[in-house]
């Protein structure tokens, strides 16, 4: 996914880290659902997050941020009340993929494995990456399978043996049942 551009610049390859759901109060703090396994680092005070309007993108600058019935309440720099932000209702939020600290080896973030084709280890087609999702136990594949179905996959050593971006495959050595 590709941003808006102005000439002569480069466009920004986004990761979404989380989506606007409401506004809360007057004073235009915004009710976020975050989307990353580094809430504190994404959503801390002074950081830099590109709202995903329809009519092209915004940078704005975080101002404050507590956590409130499992959600995240922002207020943004430059923001007094709630007409100020109404429109960016349901928009995702994001930031740019080159500003990512990199990750140990064997480690990947989420939107990295999203699109991967998954085989198992004889070079089968067992479907596509859909997308990871987080839960309490572990982190969890979501896989379309060549039926269309889809089918959840715990992200865990036994599963996933290799993950080989430069093929786009991931590697699941699956007990029978699992699909």
């Amino acid at each position: 996914m590709e941003t808006k551009q102005r000439k002569g610049e480069s466009p920004m390859k986004k990761m979404i880290i989380g989506k606007i759901v409401n506004t809360f109060g007057i004073r235009g703090e915004l009710k976020v659902v975050p989307d990353t396994d580094f809430v504190e680092e994404r959503f801390a005070p002074g950081q830099t997050l590109t709202v995903c309007l329809p009519e092209g993108d915004q940078e704005v600058t975080i101002a404050a941020v507590k956590e409130h019935k499992g959600l995240l309440l922002m207020l943004l720099e430059g923001v007094t009340n709630i007409n100020q932000v109404e429109r960016y209702k349901g928009c995702e939020l994001a930031v740019d993929q080159e500003a990512l600290p990199p990750l140990a080896e064997g480690e990947y973030y989420f939107f990295q494995l999203k699109g991967l084709k998954a085989i198992d280890p004889q070079g089968n087609e067992l479907g596509t990456v859909v997308r990871m999702e987080a839960s309490a136990a572990q982190n969890l594949i979501r896989l379309k399978k060549p039926d269309g179905k889809q089918a959840l996959i715990p992200y865990i050593d036994v599963f996933v043996k290799q993950v080989d971006l430069q093929a786009k495959t991931i590697t699941l050595d699956l007990i029978e049942g699992m699909l």
